[in-house]
């Protein structure tokens, strides 16, 4: 009877590999969540949010790839200029930060961060999840607010 068979080695070698890294694998994970969970300090020392890149989220939704300080009409009175909402993206449900997708007039639609000015006198106040408030300034009552259109064939 034969015992060592040359042609089972590498089967049982890589058998033993993959058990061993799935034994790895098992012990890894169950580290993990016997961790204690990180809670987050209002020092505000956890980890900070990613600013939005708000010209390339432009870009996405169909705005022009002109950069953001080369728009420069003359002024125009804001009881004429029409404002109109062309996109939201809000962080968080109630939190008011986010960005906005607005078009002045007859321009194109630009993006801009809350606290962005929009115009000469308005900035951007808040954002929620369908619509924009904008004011004179962050601390100021609410001067306009936009809403966007209801989608069509989209029942509540």
């Amino acid at each position: 009877m034969k015992t060592f068979d040359p042609g089972l080695w590498p089967a049982r070698l890589s058998t033993f590999v993959l058990a061993a890294m799935a034994a790895a694998s098992v012990a890894y994970w169950g580290l993990r969540w016997s961790e204690p969970r990180m809670m987050p300090r209002d020092s505000g020392e956890w980890v900070s949010q990613r600013p939005i890149d708000t010209s390339r989220v432009a870009q996405v939704l169909g705005a022009s790839a002109a950069p953001v300080g080369t728009a420069a009409a003359a002024p125009v009175s804001d009881a004429v200029v029409n404002y109109k909402l062309e996109g939201v993206i809000a962080q968080g449900r109630s939190s008011g930060r986010g960005s906005a997708l607005i078009a002045i007039g007859s321009e194109k639609a630009r993006p801009y961060k809350v606290g962005d000015p929009v115009s000469d006198d308005l900035v951007l106040q808040s954002v929620s999840a369908r619509g924009a408030v904008l004011a004179p300034a962050m601390a100021a009552p609410a001067s306009i607010e936009l809403e966007l259109p209801p989608l069509d064939g989209v029942k509540p």
